[in-house]
């Protein structure tokens, strides 16, 4: 279900809750102001009984016939009333009790209305008069009492209601909200997880992620994780369009240290069939062994080309610092000799283990090398600094020539792809492959630079502890 939908069936059902509520109060209100109405017909109705009583008490003191017409002329005023309001009267009496206020109505009209047209005044009629009076205006004020009473107690039930309905509406609200809130932030917290390993070049991390679209945000997170993994198809062929960059500098290096040890097999084995008949046994040997030697050295430049060309994928190995720097410096030294280079090493002893892939780091450190003597075509120094900060945790490599430099301008731009400094002579992807490499290490690339002093790369590559090796190495056989 999309968040889409998921807020248009929230709001429906708030706008139903509302709408009962609206209904609740309106048919409520409607009651109260029916009963409100009631009340004013009995009271009114009160009034009539109260001043029946005070025509009928006249008539008493004074014996005077026309305060008895007067209760007669109310009297059937008071009937009127009586049976207009027959239905609200009955809500509020009762049919048993709304009869006996009709019949005593009646009886009592009936005796002012005989003493009126005889003139007489039956026996007993005072009592009977009295009583039925008395028990009219007592009906009346029980009548009244009873509806104010319940005119209260819906005024107060209908605002019971109506706090409950809307703590009802606020909780309902509260609810949709705190779900709506847990829900979307979970789902940004997936994509800012993602968007932060894609920024340290874990893209295939991001990569591997398996998303079945269910809403909008999902359908953004399956496109970064799609992103991803073209961005790791496309960052594989630039590793190895590079390091084939890289390989082609080499060989030109390579191919004048290949030459040597041909030479020598060359010359040794024309002089072994040169001299075969008159060597012995020993200088025999010794001719084999030297060419031996030749071709062993051969293999090992071979070998080490070809481990630094293979394009594979990133696999963590525990590894000496000094051992990959000396390897890496091995994969130029030819380039060292044909340039006039002067290397100068410092490596301290006693380094910790590194859990770096070992060929991702050598292809950053040649391409720093390879960088700096094409920095120094007359010659000059390259020096490589090697060290660790133990309390941060950090191997530091400087590698530092004292070439052209690099200007402010461009120092700006020089990780950026396809930026370089070398004209048509560099694809300036060099230096940024090599900063995805460092950051996919968890690491950190620098660079400082003065026009005409030379240029200082400084790596930083964690150390880590065994226990976070294991994690590592369990996380990529899971890959």
């Amino acid at each position: 279900m999309t968040i889409r939908m998921r807020i248009i069936i929230a709001a429906i059902i708030q706008a139903a809750i509302i709408c009962v509520i609206s209904i609740f109060g309106y048919l409520s209100f409607n009651t109260i102001l029916s009963k409100l109405r009631t009340i004013e017909i009995i009271d009114d109705l009160n009034i009539s009984l109260l001043e029946i009583r005070k025509s009928e008490k006249n008539y008493f003191l004074y014996s005077d016939v026309n305060a008895l017409k007067e209760v007669v002329g109310r009297g059937k005023e008071i009937d009127k009333v009586v049976q207009s309001s027959k239905k609200e009267i009955l809500k509020g009496l009762g049919p048993k009790t709304y009869n006996v206020l009709g019949t005593n109505l009646s009886k009592y009209l009936e005796l002012a209305q005989k003493v009126i047209s005889t003139g007489k005044t039956p026996p007993h009629f005072g009592e009977e008069f009295r009583t039925l009076g008395h028990e009219l205006t007592r009906l009346s004020e029980v009548l009244l009492k009873r509806e104010r009473t319940d005119v209260n107690n819906r005024i107060q039930n209908s605002i019971f209601m109506l706090i409950i309905s809307l703590s009802a509406v606020f909780l309902f609200q509260l609810v949709v909200w705190q779900y709506f809130f847990h829900f979307i932030i979970k789902e940004l917290a997936i994509m800012g997880n993602l968007i932060q390993m894609a920024s340290q070049g874990k893209l295939h991390e991001v990569a591997k992620q398996t998303i079945s679209p269910k809403n909008e945000l999902d359908d953004a997170i399956k496109a970064l994780a799609d992103m991803a993994r073209e961005l790791e198809k496309r960052e594989a062929v630039l590793l190895q369009s590079e390091k084939l960059a890289s390989l082609g500098i080499l060989i030109s290096g390579v191919a004048h240290e290949l030459g040597n040890p041909l030479n020598n097999i060359s010359l040794m084995a024309q002089g072994y069939l040169s001299l075969y008949d008159i060597l012995g046994d020993g200088e025999k040997k010794n001719f084999m062994a030297d060419i031996l030697t030749q071709t062993d050295r051969i293999s090992r430049i071979i070998n080490n080309l070809l481990d630094f060309s293979r394009q594979k994928k990133q696999e963590l190995i525990e590894i000496e610092p000094g051992n990959l720097i000396e390897k890496s410096i091995t994969l130029v030294s030819n380039q060292l000799k044909i340039t006039n280079v002067k290397l100068h090493k410092y490596i301290e002893p006693d380094l910790r283990p590194i859990y770096v892939d070992a060929p991702q780091i050598e292809q950053v450190l040649v391409n720093l090398f390879i960088n700096a003597i094409q920095a120094m075509p007359e010659g000059g120094d390259l020096t490589v600094n090697v060290g660790q900060e133990v309390e941060n945790g950090y191997l530091i490599i400087k590698v530092k020539d004292t070439g052209l430099g690099i200007s402010k301008e461009d120092l700006l731009h020089i990780f950026d792809p396809f930026f370089t400094t070398k004209g048509t002579k560099g694809t300036g992807l060099g230096l940024s492959v090599s900063y995805g490499i460092i950051r996919q290490h968890h690491g950190d690339i620098a660079v400082e630079s003065e026009e005409g002093k030379g240029t200082t790369f400084t790596l930083k590559i964690p150390i880590y502890q065994p226990k976070e090796k294991e994690e590592d190495a369990q996380a990529d056989r899971s890959h």
